[in-house]
């Protein structure tokens, strides 16, 4: 009976050495910073390798001491530890600051409970290292604070949205752009509930420029209100990737230019009424010439009705037919200035024929022309497809392009003695999917210094008085709502060439 149980003390305590041997092994092999101290005093017993290297003391310096005393803790953050201990004494995952000798702030995660080590009761501590990660995670703090003072100091609206088109984030100014104060209006939604029908093929194109370019800027867009009202937008669109390319999400600038829009409408009209008045020659020319016809018509019959008691049916018809023909000659010339005078707003977009509306702006303009002896070209070419766009607004681009031609003749006469012939030339051809018009002059021409800035608004090299600046400013906008572009080339006192390039595939 002793024998027995001497044996199985004997194996209890081979198994708590065995066990004890183990612990102690994983102890200094932990990659964890580890600890043994007195449950009592606090003073440390053991220490692994792990400890020295996380707070750069040696061995020496740390055992027969408490934290307090080699400064690892202060005396409020072993209070703060202590009541943080469980009832069954234990410590789990407290996140807490230690001091490495060189002063520098360990962030760490504390774990901690009680083992029994060659019969003596003890503390275990295991500390991890999260210094990286708690610091990883204040650069992004700061990082996103950074980013939201950036994201609301913008005096245009921002979103992100991710790749599913889904709103994430909106700036302040984004939020008053769709007439809002709550974000929750806004994010969870999908950006298209926002565009209207007649602009989701634009907002998708957007996006596909995006996807393939990284970047689209300043694109004309009609956005949706929450209130479902319509302001105009000029939006520019970034794709945002990871280190390693992966598309993430969009982040979109939103520039409300309605007044913009407004005030270039009336700028547009404004000019589209300086141009009538300064062809109001032609135009009393083109009005003049059927009511002199209707004139000659009614003298002649009055002629041969004093010449007889009667007069023959079949002539009055015919000379009533041609009083009629021109009076509705004279009607549609009214209709045409009225129509070219109106406001934009009135405006619709149609297919319609390029060399159509440039006859007519030449209708308009030929009297001047011809007054100054200056010659005009056109080679118009039958078989162009129909644009669209607004034929009255192009037009427009033809008349200031001929009155900027003009111009720069007069002045080119002003300075030359020598006579040349004067020429202004229109030309249209199709080159693959692009309509050209050329519209070329032998006038002064335009200096370097100049044509790099001829298409801003009120950028003007006429002399004061002669012009506001904002002729070629208008085309360049008109020519843009049509998807074209302008290209200008210029010899100085030799003459100007003017490009209007229009995609005849491109559509809004």
């Amino acid at each position: 009976m002793v024998n027995g149980s001497f044996s199985e003390s004997a194996k209890d305590i081979s198994q708590m050495k065995l066990s004890e041997k183990k612990f102690l092994k994983k102890f200094y092999l932990n990659p964890s910073a580890c600890s043994l101290s007195d449950l009592v005093t606090g003073e440390y017993i053991e220490v692994n390798d792990a400890f020295c290297n996380l707070l750069g003391f040696d061995k020496n310096e740390v055992i027969g001491k408490a934290p307090v005393e080699f400064g690892i803790l202060t005396l409020e953050s072993l209070n703060t530890l202590y009541l943080k201990i469980d009832t069954n004494q234990k410590i789990s995952n407290l996140e807490a600051n230690l001091i490495a000798k060189n002063g520098d702030v360990k962030h760490v995660l504390l774990s901690a409970d009680n083992v029994y080590i060659r019969n003596k009761k003890c503390r275990f501590t295991v500390v991890h290292d999260i210094t990286n990660h708690i610091q990883a995670k204040q650069a992004l703090e700061v990082s996103e604070g950074k980013y939201k003072t950036l994201l609301n100091a913008s005096p245009d609206g921002i979103l992100l949205i991710n790749m599913k088109g889904v709103i994430t984030e909106v700036s302040e100014i984004g939020l008053e752009l769709f007439g809002t104060d709550t974000k929750d209006d806004l994010v969870g939604k999908k950006i298209f509930r926002f565009i209207p029908f007649d602009e989701k093929n634009t907002i998708r194109k957007i996006i596909e420029k995006t996807m393939n370019e990284g970047l689209s800027q300043n694109i004309e867009l009609k956005i949706r209100k929450l209130n479902q009202s319509l302001f105009a937008g000029e939006t520019s669109v970034t794709l945002i990737q990871d280190p390693d390319g992966v598309s993430l999400s969009f982040m979109i600038i939103i520039r409300d230019i309605s007044q913009r829009k407004k005030i270039e409408a009336k700028q547009l009209h404004a000019d589209r009424m300086a141009n009538l008045g300064e062809m109001a020659t032609g135009i009393a020319h083109e009005i003049n010439q059927p009511l002199n016809i209707i004139s000659m018509v009614m003298d002649k019959i009055l002629f041969e009705s004093a010449k007889t008691e009667t007069i023959n049916i079949e002539f009055l018809e015919n000379k009533s037919s041609k009083i009629f023909e021109n009076i509705i000659r004279i009607r549609n010339i009214i209709d045409h200035i009225r129509a070219f005078s109106r406001n934009d707003s009135d405006y619709i977009l149609t297919a319609f024929d390029i060399n159509s509306s440039i006859e007519n702006a030449v209708t308009i303009s030929i009297e001047q022309l011809k007054h100054l002896g200056i010659n005009l070209n056109l080679q118009l070419d039958k078989q162009i497809p129909h644009i669209v766009g607004n034929t009255y607004k192009f037009e427009q681009v033809i008349i200031n392009l001929l009155a900027n031609a003009k111009d720069a003749i007069e002045e080119k006469q002003s300075i030359q003695e020598d006579y040349f012939e004067t020429l202004i030339g229109i030309r249209t051809y199709q080159q693959n999917q692009f309509l050209i018009v050329e519209v070329t002059d032998n006038g002064i021409g335009i200096g370097n210094d100049d044509i790099n800035n001829i298409l801003l608004p009120f950028y003007t090299t006429k002399d004061e008085g002669k012009g506001t600046g904002v002729g070629l400013s208008i085309c360049y906008q008109i020519i843009k709502e049509m998807n074209g572009t302008i290209d200008i080339t210029s010899d100085h006192f030799y003459g100007t060439k003017i490009k209007l390039v229009l995609d005849t595939q491109k559509k809004k």
